[in-house]
């Protein structure tokens, strides 16, 4: 007999006598009989002889009431066990089906017809294999994608195994067995095995396989794919534990450790029919350096089929069509496209796609996940930066050094009379003057010298004569300057609080003189000590230092999202680490996927880790705490895989340089379910325990 039960005989042993321990208290302390005293005890020494001469059977029948209880106990843990006993002409087999759930699955060849699709033949695939099984044998299905996702215990109950699949009823009324689900609750809480949009990791799988199967009696392997996996994934197989050691060893490299399959029956099913498959293999866009108001755009497409193809390349920033040009490839013919000095617009969102092309040869194929891909280019235009100063050569002659600012100049008296004169202004920049009322996000604002309760970083005091000794060089507004030999008369020093999300970009030995933040949409940076101007007493020869205006530029860049020149995308199916600028204090990010879903993500050293199972666009928020949002980036995703682009399938599959067969043929066996019968003898003594109960037999 086999115990097939959701957790381990240990663990369910400590609970079977938890709740054992728990009944007989409760059977222990039940309600005593109330004590009644009568006034002459003559009249009751009778009953009470009678009662001694029973005494020993009363507590025979208040034991057997117990007894009862503790066997309808027994027979509810018992059944929930599952036990399964079963007579076959071999020994039972535990298998491991794994399901390829890569992107490239979702080509449509799956049939030679080509209405369905790798996936559906692989779910097909899947339900022979285990129509075919004994009723003694074991199976686990597990999904493979860019991480292994076990869907199932092992379990020998056909019908659920179908409904994890397939998540829900199969529609095929020739085949009742395996139409009805044991759980019709499964059908919503299992959605079935889908292809994502990810490579496989084909030696994660593996290694988890070959862990569920250890100790396991007959252990086998079936592996349903397309078999596109990367000849290095092949290779990290071993047959022989020993040698794999060894080389494990003489290289000291951990990256070259083998899955050990050693003792397990591995088998291979293969799926699909056809190879033919243009795809963008690879799709950037960076922004030019001398003029930030034009960009430039990057691909590069892959014929991977034997024959010519055709396609229709379209660009598109947003939903217009930046240029739509008819492609012609050669067999395994790869192309490379530049977009040369493309205007910026109020879009950022950029797609390529390639568009099939109707009734010629070669004008389509079976794989659309690559036919598109996904870039993000900040948004960009020309600035336009208010300046709320009194007559400050300095600060204004600074702005005309960068070509992508339209710079407008009040005084602080008129922006006191009417702060919507920064209404639809992408940066403030507020000279010698801290108001009560700045504008909104997204507006990016730059202090000089703020002062009082209005300043939107704390001050804790002034120091003279400060020298900079030390510049937060990772911090986009600090690339590239130098700034100890800038000499400052006087400064006030900030107090910075790192749960706010403020960081130090530069200190006098401990005081902090200039500081930067997030707050949402926009940021924020002060300077703690004063321009030179007319009238001021306070001189600092910064704006004499070429650091000035770069240090202008760099946070005009910043506030637009200029973090780095070339702006590239991400791959799905790989953990990266995104950096967020600026960012200091937060723990954790909230990702929202291009299907909707939210996830949760870990913030370390300004780094988010940041995974994506789908192509398209993220959107990533960095969060305190206490759940303030400090900032929100977008991110684009492709599939980025020559290896899943190159869908050619195979029909024959090596690992470790052995070459896999097709799954074995199950003998003929016979397995029977007891925890009905466990249940209905359990229901039986519930009856029998009620009767006994009314007619005081028990107590």
């Amino acid at each position: 007999m086999n115990l097939l039960g959701p957790i381990g005989l240990s663990t369910f042993g400590y609970i079977a006598a938890g709740v054992t321990v728990l009944v007989i208290s409760a059977y222990i302390i039940k309600m005593r009989r109330r004590r009644f005293e009568v006034p002459f005890a003559q009249l009751w020494k009778r009953v009470l002889n009678e009662k001694d001469a029973n005494a020993l059977w009363k507590h025979l029948k208040r034991f057997l009431s117990l007894l009862f209880i503790l066997l309808i106990l027994g027979a509810v843990l018992f059944a929930a066990l599952d036990p399964t006993q079963g007579s076959q002409d071999h020994d039972a087999r535990s298998v491991v089906i794994l399901i390829d759930a890569s992107g490239s699955m979702r080509a449509m060849d799956g049939n030679a017809k080509g209405t369905k699709s790798r996936m559906d033949a692989a779910k097909d695939a899947a339900d022979k294999l285990l129509d075919s099984m004994g009723g003694g044998d074991v199976a686990m299905i597990m999904k493979v994608d860019g991480q292994a996702t076990p869907l199932s215990r092992f379990s020998s109950d056909v019908p659920m195994l179908h409904t994890i699949v397939h998540g829900g009823l199969r529609d095929q009324k020739s085949d009742a067995k395996v139409a009805r689900t044991t759980d019709a609750r499964n059908q919503k809480l299992i959605s079935g095995v889908t292809a994502s949009d990810t490579p496989a990791d084909l030696p994660r799988a593996l290694g988890a396989a070959a862990d569920a199967l250890r100790d396991r009696e007959n252990p086998l392997i079936v592996l349903i794919s397309d078999g596109a996996f990367p000849e290095q994934q092949l290779g990290m197989v071993s047959w022989d534990p020993k040698a794999a050691a060894a080389v494990a060893v003489q290289t000291k490299d951990k990256d070259l450790a083998s899955v050990d399959l050693s003792k397990i029956d591995v088998r291979y099913v293969g799926v699909g029919v056809r190879s033919d498959n243009v795809g963008i293999v690879a799709f950037n866009v960076r922004r030019y350096i001398a003029n930030k108001a034009a960009y430039e755009v990057y691909i590069e497409m892959q014929n991977f089929g034997q024959e010519a193809a055709h396609r229709d390349l379209a660009l598109y920033n947003g939903d217009t069509a930046v240029d739509i040009k008819r492609i012609d490839f050669k067999p395994n013919e790869r192309i490379r496209k530049v977009y040369e000095k493309l205007p910026a617009s109020d879009e950022n969102k950029l797609r390529a796609s390639l568009r099939p092309v109707a009734d010629v040869p070669g004008g389509s194929d079976p794989f659309a996940l690559d036919d598109t891909a996904y870039a993000l280019l900040p948004l960009r235009k020309k600035q336009k930066v208010l300046m709320v100063t009194g007559d400050n050569l300095f600060l204004e002659a600074a702005m005309l050094v960068y070509d992508n600012v339209d710079p407008l100049k009040v005084t602080p008296a008129e922006y006191d009379a009417k702060p919507s004169l920064a209404d639809g202004m992408d940066v403030v920049v507020f000279d010698e003057f801290t108001p009560a009322v700045i504008p909104p996000s997204p507006t990016s604002v730059i202090y000089f010298h703020p002062t009082g309760p209005n300043s939107p970083f704390k001050i804790s005091g002034e120091t003279t004569d400060p020298h900079i000794t030390e510049i937060d060089e990772g911090h986009p507004v600090m690339r590239w300057l130098t700034m100890s030999d800038v000499y400052t008369d006087k400064s006030d020093v900030f107090a910075v609080d790192s749960k706010l999300g403020e960081s130090a970009l530069a200190r006098s030995v401990t005081d902090a003189l200039i500081v930067a933040k997030r707050e949402g949409h926009r940021k924020l940076l002060a300077v703690g000590f004063s321009l030179p101007a007319a009238g001021r007493e306070s001189a600092t020869d910064l704006p004499m230092r070429v650091a000035f205006p770069m240090m202008l530029v760099n946070a005009l860049d910043w506030f637009a999202g200029d973090q780095s020149d070339l702006l590239t995308t991400y791959a799905t199916g790989k953990r990266e680490r995104v950096p967020l600028d600026g960012v200091v204090g937060a723990t954790e990010a909230e990702v929202k996927g291009p299907d909707g879903s939210l996830t949760k993500v870990p913030v370390i050293d300004g780094f988010a880790t940041f995974y994506a199972s789908h192509v398209g666009y993220y959107d990533l928020s960095a969060k305190a705490q206490d759940g303030h949002v400090m900032a929100q980036i977008e991110l684009a995703t492709n599939l980025a895989s020559v290896t899943e682009s190159d869908i050619a399938p195979s029909t024959s599959l090596a690992l470790g340089g052995k070459k896999l067969g097709p799954p074995p043929t199950f003998a003929i066996s016979h397995s029977k379910k007891w925890w009905t019968y466990i249940l209905l003898a359990a229901a039986a003594l519930i009856l029998l325990e009620w009767i006994t109960y009314h007619r005081r037999i028990t107590v």
